[in-house]
């Protein structure tokens, strides 16, 4: 079973690779949070359910989630890692890499709405919790 879930991470890494490596995040796809890295996941996660996104697989480990984001008019979806890093005790940041499904010449957007989305998900969540409303 635990050959079977890392061969399967092993796949969703590889067909990400173009979005995330050797590319730098916009702007707009991350954000940095005052508050813990687990603090920060677990309201990706949530974010991510709310917006009844399909989840590939997730690694609470190291705070990694792969996603994919439905078809649009404008697109065939959207494959998404999201991922939360520590910056010091009190502070982490989320990116959030993107692949197209179908590749360009089938997907015309970038993915930024539906990011911008997500990331206002995981503001609103931690917000919710500072105020106790979770």
């Amino acid at each position: 079973m635990n050959y079977l879930k890392t061969a399967v991470l092993l796949v969703a890494s590889l067909s990400l690779a173009p979005a995330v490596i050797g590319q730098e995040a916009p702007d707009w796809a991350r954000r940095d949070y005052p508050t813990s890295a687990d603090q920060v996941f677990a309201a990706a996660l949530i974010s991510i359910q709310e917006q009844h996104h399909e989840v590939k697989s997730k690694d609470d480990v190291s705070r990694t989630v792969d996603f994919h984001v439905g078809t649009t008019a404008w697109s065939w979806g959207y494959n998404m890692r999201l991922t939360v890093t520590t910056i010091d005790e009190s502070h982490a940041r989320a990116i959030v890499g993107i692949s197209r499904s179908g590749g360009k010449a089938l997907s015309w957007g970038s993915g930024k709405k539906e990011v911008r989305k997500i990331l206002a998900g995981i503001d609103a969540e931690l917000t919710a919790r500072k105020a106790g409303l979770r």
